[in-house]
């Protein structure tokens, strides 16, 4: 067995593990070569992995409509979803140390 098998390839680089496996290795890795100062800017390298490798993949396939670049930006968020956690909803079980009772932010109160 070849051990490159187990490291990314192009291919699996443009699905959506890969994706989301770089989206959050890369920016993670810069903060942690970086530091602080990164921290603030983790979340938006994130979102530009995720949104250039659906790009990527949009361009590199055969299809010819002009919807899949529509497709590709509904995928890179997808990807950065993904990557961040995004879709461990309900607040109480995302992993980010707040506690069930902790109150909601004011943007998901009501307004009243």
């Amino acid at each position: 067995m070849d051990s490159l098998e187990s490291l990314f390839s192009a291919a699996s680089l443009l699905s959506l593990q890969g994706s989301a496996a770089a989206a959050l290795l890369v920016p993670n890795v810069l903060g942690n070569l970086i530091g602080e100062r990164f921290d603030k800017w983790r979340k938006w390298t994130s979102l530009g992995i995720a949104l250039v490798l659906a790009y990527l993949a949009a361009f590199l396939a055969k299809d010819a409509n002009a919807i899949k670049w529509v497709v590709a930006l509904f995928n890179g968020f997808l990807v950065f979803a993904s990557a961040m956690g995004l879709n461990q909803l309900p607040r109480k079980n995302r992993p980010n140390g707040h506690s069930p009772d902790a109150p909601e932010p004011k943007f998901l109160k009501s307004w009243t």
